[in-house]
């Protein structure tokens, strides 16, 4: 009877039990159907961001100039912390994870203006575990961000540009190209577990992947890029100048193979520096170019059969009025056109603008690229200064042909060489070979264009002859002698243009040619601002273009085409 009852309770217990089990899952059951669970799932909108496309030199995939790396900015929101954590456990913890100083960090916490106080950005995913710790931290957030790297430092910097803190290219290929560098974002929409915030992913409604921008593939050489941004340093260290820029082109072409502006920056660090800083030098800096300038009178000259390489002129007692004024010259009696060009005779120059009168010398000007934009494809090209020549004064016929009253580019001066170099053919300078989509289609790629033909092929050949001499003993390009290869190239020195005339302490001191002579395969341009004590073309500007041209000529296995130099090999 006993064990009856017993039996009994047990079974009744057990009812119970099942009862109230029964009892829970139907109010938990009417919880999550009848009221508000939103603490248990939320939806969820992540914003996926599109890997900016790289940059890369003219060698391929192998050295990317510019790449993007996903990363997280850690942020900081003093109103966050929560009573129970400890500030200062935070702030050490934050500190030494982010190898940040603990003053700076303890500074962002007690800003009391700003719930957004951005600390740093790290790339390591234990970092992120460690902040992300509830337990213990609060008030540091993060957000998923590109950040834009530059692998070669400061190399190629004002080709480059940089992106700026929103992501925007904003200068350089990065600004020019920022459409296509720029990636498309991707979305995911869906819910999350409320308490422990994991996604539900069965419960993904929006899946849609990110496309990475597209990849630019440059015509410059970082290898001969390296050379010319450490040539110019050391003119322009060497001389104490402002700054310096140099420029080496295919004549060909038209392709740059590199392109330098000293002082320079490091892209991840731009705004450590000025704009001033910033700017590319080679084609945004407008100078009267002096004596670089007397190749294109004397070809203009040549191309209207007014003289010929033998004709002779009279350089005087080097003193030449004309319009009241003055112009005085270092050479003095009868002297050939091409010895002229050889030893920089201003005298003789001029004559040859007066016999072209100003109409023809402007068209010549034009038609080699001058007071205009050659359309490279790159931000912040400058069209130079020429003028109206209907509006010239008496004096200005004189004063151009020598490089005086007129404004260029280091851009344009490069270019118009390279014409001569050609056969007479003006090409469109261009910085960028190809663009890739991420699956590998190629949308864009350059083709050399011919945008002029100023002077006839024998005329251009009669000027690289004559040109040659400029780096001959005698000539005033002596230093820009390249051993192994025949030089063809021009000194200039200018003074700086102020008010009521020139400056008699500040000058352009530029060298130009290309080598081989005969057979030109680049052109380089150095053009060095404000050098002291000594400031001449030949001095200070003709070196650097031979440490360049030596170096290019050797790493593009250009043949030498000095006999002696080819029978001692």
């Amino acid at each position: 009877m006993q064990e009856e009852r017993s039996e009994k309770r047990r079974v009744v217990f057990i009812a119970a039990m099942v009862g109230l089990a029964l009892a829970g899952l139907g109010m938990r059951l009417g919880y999550l159907h009848l009221l508000n669970h939103s603490k248990l799932k939320r939806n969820y909108t992540r914003d996926l961001l599109g890997i900016r496309g790289r940059i890369f030199d003219c060698n391929g995939e192998e050295f990317p100039m510019a790449a993007s790396l996903p990363a997280r900015r850690f942020f900081v929101d003093p109103m966050a912390v929560k009573e129970n954590h400890s500030r200062k456990l935070i702030i050490d913890t934050l500190a030494d994870a982010l190898a940040l100083p603990r003053e700076e960090v303890a500074d962002a916490f007690s800003q009391t203006n700003s719930r957004y106080v951005k600390i740093a950005v790290s790339y390591d995913d234990t970092v992120f575990d460690l902040l992300s710790d509830a337990t213990c931290i609060s008030g540091v957030g993060s957000e998923d961000v590109m950040v834009r790297s530059y692998p070669h430092g400061h190399c190629m910097a004002h080709i480059l540009g940089f992106v700026n803190n929103d992501g925007i290219g904003s200068a350089g290929i990065e600004q020019r190209y920022d459409a296509e560098l720029r990636g498309t974002p991707g979305l995911q929409q869906g819910e999350v577990e409320g308490k422990r915030r994991r996604e539900l992913w069965r419960r993904r409604k929006v899946d849609i992947p990110p496309i990475p921008g597209n990849d630019v593939h440059l015509t410059l050489d970082h290898n001969i890029q390296r050379v010319v941004e450490q040539s110019l340093q050391e003119v322009v260290e060497q001389f104490n100048a402002a700054s310096g820029w140099a420029i080496v082109q295919d004549v060909h072409t038209g392709a740059i193979l590199a392109m330098g502006t000293y002082p320079g920056f490091h892209p991840e660090r731009y705004n450590e520096e000025s704009k001033e800083t910033w700017r590319n030098h080679a084609l945004a800096a407008v100078y009267e170019p002096g004596s670089i300038m007397k190749a294109v009178t004397v070809a203009a000259a040549l191309n209207e059969r007014l003289v010929t390489a033998n004709t002779v002129m009279d350089a005087g007692d080097g003193v030449f009025m004309w319009a009241g004024k003055p112009l005085r010259d270092h050479v003095t009696g009868p002297i050939t056109i091409a010895t002229a060009l050889k030893k920089s005779s201003n005298i003789v120059c001029a004559k040859l603008g007066l016999m072209l009168t100003s109409q023809r010398l402007n068209a010549y000007l034009r038609g080699f690229g001058f007071g205009n934009t050659l359309g490279i494809d790159l931000p912040g090209e400058e069209r130079g200064i020429i003028g109206d020549w209907k509006k010239w004064d008496g004096l200005k016929p004189t004063r151009v042909p020598i490089g005086q009253g007129v404004a260029v580019t280091g851009l344009q001066m490069v270019n118009a060489y390279s014409a001569i170099a050609n056969g007479g053919k003006l090409m469109r300078p261009y910085v960028v070979d190809k663009i890739v989509s991420p699956s590998g289609e190629v949308v864009l790629q350059a083709k050399s264009e011919v945008i002029g033909s100023p002077i006839r092929p024998e005329v251009a050949q009669q000027v690289r002859e004559m040109l040659i001499g400029v780096t001959e003993e005698g000539g005033t390009g002596k230093r820009a002698d390249v051993k192994g290869y025949t030089v063809a190239g021009k000194t200039g020195t200018a003074q700086h243009a102020i008010k009521g005339g020139y400056s008699n302490t500040d000058y352009f001191a530029s060298f130009v040619g290309f080598i081989p002579a005969r057979a030109p395969a680049f052109c380089v341009l150095v053009s060095v601002d404000r050098p002291k004590p000594q400031h001449t073309g030949g001095y200070v500007a003709a070196p650097a273009f031979a440490k360049i041209a030596t170096a290019t000529a050797r790493y593009l296995e250009v043949p030498p085409d000095d006999l002696e130099m080819q029978a001692a090999r």
